[in-house]
């Protein structure tokens, strides 16, 4: 993770090992630029990065934002917990070029989501997981081997 008060980066690395830190997150009160990226950003059609924030934004449930390869960060979404919060996978580009991901918790019934997102920062929610009750399962999480 690192950063600044240890809370996660955004770095770039050249192929001679020199790493240059393109956004240290919640340097801000409150985190309003989230905090606790888990996954690897997704280098969308625009020549933009994207990526998602485990927590922070302005309601503390983790955010979804764009960075340019110079270090501008632009928060595009702060979770709310019905629409989703704490997402912990990538994003992914789909062909129509909207931004695909899913949030461990959250959503219509607590159990996280599924979201599509714009490069601009609308987001719809997809499908909502039910927990415990629900046979299609719940809290969705990127897996690390």
């Amino acid at each position: 993770m690192g950063g600044a008060p240890n809370v996660g980066t955004v770095f770039k690395v050249t192929t001679g090992g020199t790493v240059t830190i393109l956004h240290a997150f919640c340097t801000q009160s409150g985190c309003p630029d989230g905090d606790e990226p888990q996954a690897g950003l997704a280098q969308g059609s625009d020549g933009n990065l994207y990526g998602a924030t485990f927590a922070g934004g302005a309601n503390g449930a983790g955010t979804v934002f764009k960075i340019t390869l110079s270090g501008t960060l632009t928060t595009l979404h702060s979770f709310n917990g019905t629409d989703g919060s704490q997402p912990s996978g990538g994003l992914v580009q789909g062909s129509d070029g909207n931004f695909y991901g899913a949030t461990s918790g959250g959503g219509a019934n607590g159990g996280g989501s599924v979201f599509k997102m714009t490069s601009s920062g609308t987001l719809t929610t997809l499908y909502s997981f039910c927990p415990q009750s629900c046979r299609d399962g719940e809290q969705p999480r990127e897996q690390k081997l």
